[in-house]
């Protein structure tokens, strides 16, 4: 069905609103309230009845509600203050503002809403397969290997089956908390229909190790993540994809070195990989070798594409080697990704790296999403707290950032005189487990809770620690709470030294590479 609403053109079962020749693009769920809001016009609808319609639970909150419809205002052009497409009703939800009209001009009178807007041909698919669809819904996942399904109830299920991964992968390109979420419970709803679906599997596989990385993830899913990704390489050895999704839950384990072995077999399998390649390029900043993380990016550009941080990655490598190209990276990739946790939460980071708390309080407040899960945003926030003497307001953020934020909040609580809480959070036998951790940050942020303990020779020992492993932030060092002054000794002017010479190297390395030049100029 066709709709007209002001200047827009929606169409609900291509699932496009179009202003003119020009597509906006909405996310899933921005659609599915527009559509719901089409449906009601021009009676408004409760946040309940969006609730129940849209998301298909009455347990969403009256702000999820809000910021979806915030998202939506937002992807029309729409002014809240002066609304030309929707609206709110105070006690009542909200409502379209204009004049909604079918395809043939005729106001919108309640038309029958299209059933969970799939395209035709799935619906009349399921209609004439419905005894048969009734008999897979009775027998689930325990059906005799004898049944045979109908042809037409099977390539029901493998289309229904589609759609949910094609609209997931829709859900994970927004990279939200909420929208990762939601594609997880489609993928599983789509294997449910299709146990056996590659597609399916694969993004569900990259979608819990996004849920890991990115978001409130938690050790079960990252193992999920590996074993579903071990099982497809397994079943075809020679998709890249498959590599690909094993080095992403590798990376997301802390595990660099098996993950490079998995991205470097993605693309050796297909050198068009370009996402195998920038996600290389990130492991081999973190282990130090920024000349090689700076040669695979381009390398990752030149096959015509690169990932969604291959801007903020390159701004990071040339920031540490102090390279004025810097800021013209970091300006492209706010540009390119405005109000994206992950580039906020780096650009924030480059900003205390300065010495600018204010300011990356300023970014971080731009994010749009859930802060509860994207902990990384709350233990940045936590930092400029910490940084402007604003203490209990970083102890009440770092609280909510979960395990993330307990360095942050133990090394407070230690620096104040009270070590208990990193008695309770870091016992000696955790904090050998932690030492043999092979990720640099973790024995960085340690050695802040040692050194806010008083055991600066600890400390000490971990920053060296991890600078062999790649650490190669001295301002990062120099700027911490819990670090500057033990950075200060001697000692610790012997370690930022090492990293100094290291830079050096990588950057000498870099200027004489001719291929880096068009990275090199902005």
């Amino acid at each position: 069905m066709q709709f007209v609403l002001n200047d827009l053109s929606i169409d609900t079962e291509e699932r496009s609103v179009c202003r003119g020749d020009q597509a906006l693009k909405l996310p899933d769920l921005s659609f599915d309230v527009l559509v719901k809001l089409i449906e009601a016009a021009p009676a408004p609808v409760s946040v309940v009845e969006l609730s129940e319609s849209v998301w298909r639970t009455t347990h969403v909150s009256d702000d999820t509600v809000a910021q979806r419809i915030a998202l939506l205002r937002k992807a029309l052009g729409d002014n809240p203050k002066v609304p030309v497409y929707i609206r709110t009703v105070r006690g009542a939800g909200y409502c379209l503002a204009g004049k909604v009209t079918d395809d043939d001009h005729t106001p919108k009178q309640r038309p029958t809403p299209p059933a969970f807007t799939r395209p035709r041909a799935i619906a009349a698919a399921a209609a004439l397969g419905g005894l048969i669809v009734a008999s897979w819904m009775l027998f689930g996942n325990s059906a005799p290997q004898s049944y045979k399904t109908s042809p037409v109830a099977a390539a029901d299920a493998n289309a229904e089956a589609m759609l949910l991964v094609r609209r997931a992968r829709q859900q994970l390109s927004l990279h939200q908390a909420q929208e990762t979420d939601r594609a997880i419970n489609m993928l599983r709803e789509a294997l449910a229909r299709e146990p056996n679906l590659f597609d399916a599997r694969l993004t569900l596989s990259f979608a819990l190790s996004t849920k890991a990385t990115k978001f409130r993830g938690d050790k079960l899913e990252k193992t999920e993540a590996e074993s579903i990704a071990r099982t497809l390489i397994n079943e075809r050895p020679d998709s890249s994809s498959a590599w690909s999704a094993l080095g992403y839950t590798l990376s997301s384990q802390g595990r660099p070195d098996e993950a490079l072995a998995a991205y470097r077999q993605a693309f050796s399998l297909d050198p068009q990989n370009a996402s195998a390649l920038s996600s290389a390029a990130h492991l081999h900043q973190l282990k130090g070798d920024l000349h090689q993380a700076l040669i695979l990016e381009m390398k990752a550009r030149n096959v015509g594409g690169a990932s969604r941080y291959a801007e903020i990655q390159i701004a990071q490598v040339l920031e540490l080697i102090e390279h004025p190209a810097a800021n013209d990276w970091r300006a492209q990739a706010i540009a390119l990704n405005p109000e994206q946790a992950v580039i906020l939460a780096e650009v924030a980071k480059s900003h205390l790296r300065r010495g600018e708390p204010e300011a990356a309080l300023d970014l971080l407040a731009q994010y749009e999403g859930n802060d509860t899960s994207a902990p990384h945003i709350l233990v940045l926030r936590g930092r400029a707290l910490i940084a402007l003497d604003r203490t209990e307001e970083a102890r009440r953020v770092l609280e909510m950032s979960g395990w993330r934020g307990r360095y942050g909040l133990a090394a407070i609580s230690a620096l104040a005189g009270d070590p208990t809480l990193a008695a309770d959070f870091f016992p000696p036998d955790k904090r050998v487990d932690l030492a043999s951790d092979p990720d640099p940050d973790l024995r960085v942020q340690l050695a802040e809770v040692f050194a806010a303990l008083g055991e600066e020779d600890d400390a000490l020992e971990l920053i060296s620690q991890a600078v062999s492993l790649g650490w190669r932030d001295i301002r990062w060092l120099q700027q911490s709470p819990f670090l500057s002054a033990l950075i200060s000794t001697n000692r610790g002017r012997q370690i930022t030294s090492r990293i100094a010479q290291e830079l050096e190297a990588q950057r000498q390395l870099i200027e004489a590479t001719e291929e880096l030049e068009p990275i090199l100029s902005g």
